[in-house]
């Protein structure tokens, strides 16, 4: 959307007053307006710190008089002081008036704009290893990278979303040792070969605990991979795409939808001839016959490209990704979502980039553990939650709770439901939080109709869709009818949402969004027990606050569709 939204409209009307009133040596810009702590001082605060310590004034004084000298415009109707700050007050009327008409015409797509312009990113997310369960530490990478593609997408930039597999290595040669090992010619339900790769590869992991003598083994079965040996490799292959079936429909249910599928298995022999090129070139040395970049000088110790035995590691694969999916695309940028624990690799990672002569910008977005309430997760332990257990028993147990509920919906339409309300909870649960925090999933808290949950917010959009089917009238904005402290409340908070969206495109914290919509959500459930929206007695009052209403539900919407969210109607 090319066009301003009304936030931005009476920011720029702002802007342009004190321009006027303050002159040529100082110019304001929006990222010096506040919003003042108490609505009842204004809508926009301007504080004269800066403009004072330029002038070596009082700000008191410099607040009053341009208090005094700024008139009113059309979003702007009371300018004011309070100590050092400028307050503005917006025309309810006119400024409402905009919001709702702009949530009208936009409908679905209020929120986005042309902030990127065209810049292309590609977000390096939903990076499952194969041969592994699928588990909830899993889902939050997915749905954190995707819910930052859908953001950014919103926001004028152009998004190449890849998924990044890791499908070698010795967690691969352990799974398919344990399957020769424990169970040769053992035959699978199709439904169960992906889950039953990720339990032997937790057999094979305990076995080896206790007999050290079979790492040799797992070791002897990843060189014979690594070295194309027919009858290692066909097996790989085959049980490699048992892992990527059920991705693939974990990514899809999720609403994960990557653009471009890489794996580790195309980057290995690249990465080893790009080793040799920076070898030859001085960017790497030979250190005790494995290959390092040294970046010492940088505080970031010894970069470890290749083993001493020739065989890679994540950096050789890395280095030889980042170059290839410049070369497919030709990003502006590159965004890898990857958890905490790889920082350091990742500040090591781009600094020899750097080294290599690659200019463009890299940007790791950390996030922090999945943990169960009784600690942490481990896939060789076998202490996982994997996706399809969780989902399974939240469903199951709304299925119930929906039944009770509504006796006269069909099995059809319960089942429906209570996927679509599991799915929301686990989506929301591990998005609501910033990124650097640790998430100790709760199932219970997680299913909540009460408190920062998903259910909470899609019960506030099925009530509404419920208040406009009662109403049986159509919603049609007049705000001169509008008169109460909640109505306008909502009405400022809405027209937050477009610039919250931008500056969630800038600094990913998705988080943000959850948060807003569940203060939304709020908002209107303390509308709602003070507000009788329909006014059996007053038409035009009752279509008034259907149209705010149904402006929260619409921005509500949008709001859970970029957490990737699926609304329902009823509940």
């Amino acid at each position: 959307m090319k066009e301003k939204y009304a936030k931005q409209l009476a920011q720029d009307e702002v802007i342009t007053k004190l321009r006027k009133a303050i002159g040529k040596g100082f110019t304001v810009s929006a990222d010096m307006l506040e919003t003042p702590p108490n609505v009842k001082l204004g809508d926009i605060a301007f504080p004269c710190f800066e403009l004072a310590k330029g002038e070596k004034r009082n700000p008191v004084e410099i607040a009053t008089e341009l208090a005094a000298k700024i008139g009113p415009g059309k979003m702007v109707s009371k300018i004011s002081s309070a100590g050092p700050y400028v307050n503005f007050t917006f025309d309810l009327n006119y400024f409402g008036e905009t919001v709702l008409g702009n949530i009208k015409l936009h409908g679905a797509k209020y929120g986005e704009s042309v902030l990127g312009n065209g810049t292309k990113i590609i977000v390096d997310y939903a990076q499952p290893n194969t041969h592994k369960e699928f588990h909830v530490g899993h889902v939050r990478n997915a749905l954190l990278g995707q819910s930052i593609i859908n953001v950014l997408r919103a926001t004028g930039y152009e998004v190449v979303a890849a998924s990044y597999i890791g499908d070698v290595g010795a967690h691969v040669a352990k799974a398919l040792w344990g399957l020769k090992k424990f169970h040769d010619g053992e035959e699978f339900e199709h439904d169960e070969r992906a889950s039953r790769l990720g339990q032997i590869y937790t057999e094979a992991s305990a076995y080896v605990e206790d007999h050290p003598e079979a790492k040799e083994e797992i070791a002897e079965v990843q060189r014979k991979i690594e070295s194309g040996d027919e009858e290692w490799v066909d097996l790989w292959k085959e049980t490699r795409e048992w892992s990527l079936e059920l991705f693939r429909e974990i990514f899809e249910e999720l609403g994960v939808d990557p653009d471009v599928w890489y794996f580790e298995s195309q980057v290995e022999k690249p990465g080893k001839e790009l080793v040799k090129k920076l070898l030859t070139s001085g960017v790497a040395k030979k250190s005790e016959g494995a290959t390092i970049i040294d970046l010492e000088n940088e505080g970031l110790g010894v970069f470890l490209i290749l083993k001493s035995d020739g065989s890679s590691l994540y950096a050789t694969k890395d280095l030889a990704l980042a170059i290839k999916k410049d070369k497919d695309f030709g990003a502006d940028r590159q965004l890898f979502v990857v958890d905490v624990r790889q920082s350091l690799h990742f500040k090591q990672l781009f600094a020899a980039m750097k080294h290599a002569g690659f200019t463009k910008q890299l940007t790791h977005i950390d996030y922090d553990m999945v943990n169960l309430p009784e600690g942490t997760m481990a896939s060789r332990s076998g202490n996982v939650v994997t996706y399809e257990d969780l989902r399974d028993e939240m469903i199951g147990e709304l299925i119930m709770e929906t039944q009770k509920r509504h006796e006269d919906w069909s099995d059809k339409k319960i089942r429906e439901t209570a996927r679509k309300i599991a799915l929301a909870s686990i989506s929301f649960i591990m998005l609501r939080q910033d990124p650097g925090s640790i998430i100790t999933f709760d199932k219970k808290e997680a299913l909540s109709f009460d408190g920062f949950t998903a259910p909470y917010i899609l019960y506030t959009i099925a009530r509404i869709e419920s208040i406009k089917k009662k109403a049986k009238i159509k919603p049609r904005i007049n705000l001169s009818v509008l008169t109460s402290a909640e109505e306008y409340a909502l009405i400022r908070q809405l027209a937050d949402y477009p610039l919250l969206i931008m500056r969630v495109a800038t600094n990913y914290q998705v988080s943000a969004i959850a948060a807003w919509a569940f203060d939304t959500a709020k908002m209107f459930s303390e509308y709602y027990h003070d507000v009788h929206i329909i006014d059996e007695n007053d038409k035009i009052v009752t279509a008034a606050r259907l149209a705010l209403v149904d402006s929260v539900r619409q921005v509500l919407e949008n709001a859970m569709d970029l957490l990737t969210i699926d609304v329902v109607k009823e509940m």
